[in-house]
């Protein structure tokens, strides 16, 4: 028998990625805890991890509480209330401070390591969305409208100062930065906006269809998530209508709807190869990105890659970095963990791959001294 080193046998599994057994998709659940002392008369309207995927952050519409627990095993590690609902929180990149954003208008900013307030600022109207730029130098809070219009402020993240506003028109119910911070999505109402991070200019405009669908003069976008890679702008709007947008050009790519509920949140894996859709329903549907932009494929033919079945339904959830986890934020006063199981068959492969060169670099450097 002739034996294969072990370099060319790890060249041989990564080029040709489905030659061995492996792969397939699934979430396990790890934990659930109570985050909204309500219960089923509760909600947890925002859940997100920090950066080095250490903890999760929390907010919730009726006992108006921030809390922060610790990943691994679900412990509360501190937890703050407010006057009122609270709507979106986000972590500061360097995993030092929290944000949350509520209906009594203002943003608070909490120290993560105390919980303790350090920055608050107070706004003409209640606050929807909340991003956080990925090279750290920006927090962004989005307004409910006044006489027409939502605003957008930028706060620079180490002096809390608003370096730049923009405006959307309507509600700004959510927003999301690009990986490499060049765009900046604003969305709500009828209105899904791109921006220039880099100046603030207007990249794309894109207005919900002029005709109701099914009938509802009071359709609307409500959330929104580019792919990794930049490309696409996911928006999910009511009645469970998703829509794929270009990037570069504002072109629609795909409007399909498979549920007929709300979407309250979507989110893409960290290989962009799927796309995560939830909302008022009892699933996490999953649909590959190559079917959805295959326009042979009709709306009714779009099969799901995968569907979860959760506790009840969602309002948002979120992938941690590199994504292998995904937490959840649910009607029922619960916020939820789950494990990722990818249907890439080379994933540990490619990981110990990864870890060897690492261990390599490392170990060149230190002969080198």
């Amino acid at each position: 028998m002739h034996s294969i080193r072990i370099p060319v046998l790890l060249a041989v599994l990564l080029a040709a990625p489905f030659a061995f057994a492996g792969g397939e998709l699934g979430l396990n659940q790890v934990w659930s805890r109570l985050a909204d002392i309500y219960g089923e008369p509760g909600s947890v309207e925002s859940a997100e991890f920090s950066p080095d995927s250490r903890y999760i952050v929390t907010g919730t519409k009726f006992d108006f509480s921030v809390r922060l627990f610790r990943t691994s095993d679900g412990e509360q590690m501190w937890v703050r209330y407010v006057p009122d609902e609270i709507e979106r929180v986000a972590f500061t990149r360097d995993g030092k401070f929290v944000a949350a954003v509520s209906e009594d208008f203002m943003m608070r900013v909490f120290d993560v390591a105390s919980g303790d307030v350090v920055f608050e600022y107070k706004h003409d109207n209640g606050i929807d969305g909340l991003a956080a730029s990925y090279d750290g130098r920006y927090m962004v809070s989005g307004q409910e409208r006044v006489d027409g219009i939502g605003p957008a402020r930028v706060f620079d993240t180490e002096s809390w100062e608003i370096v730049a506003t923009v405006e959307h028109p309507g509600t700004l119910n959510e927003l999301d930065f690009t990986r490499d911070d060049r765009y900046m999505a604003s969305v709500g109402d009828k209105s899904a906006r791109i921006w220039n991070v880099s100046d603030w200019s207007l990249h794309r405009e894109i207005r919900i269809d002029e005709e109701p669908l099914l009938g509802d003069l009071h359709h609307i976008y409500i959330n929104c998530k580019f792919s990794p890679d930049g490309r696409i702008l996911a928006v999910g709007g009511t009645h469970g209508f998703v829509y794929l947008f270009d990037v570069a050009s504002g072109d629609l790519l795909r409007r399909f709807n498979k549920s007929g509920q709300k979407t309250e949140t979507v989110e893409w894996t960290s290989d962009g190869r799927h796309l995560l859709v939830a909302g008022h329903g009892d699933h996490i549907d999953f649909y590959r990105t190559e079917q959805l932009l295959n326009d042979e494929i009709g709306n009714d033919a779009i099969p799901y890659a995968y569907r979860a079945r959760v506790s009840d339904s969602l309002e948002y959830m979120d992938f941690n970095d590199i994504g292998t986890l995904l937490t959840t934020a649910h009607q029922d006063g619960t916020v939820q963990l789950w494990t990722f199981m990818s249907d890439d068959p080379t994933i540990n492969a490619r990981r110990h791959h990864d870890i060897r060169a690492d261990q390599d670099r490392k170990a060149e450097e230190y002969e080198g001294r």
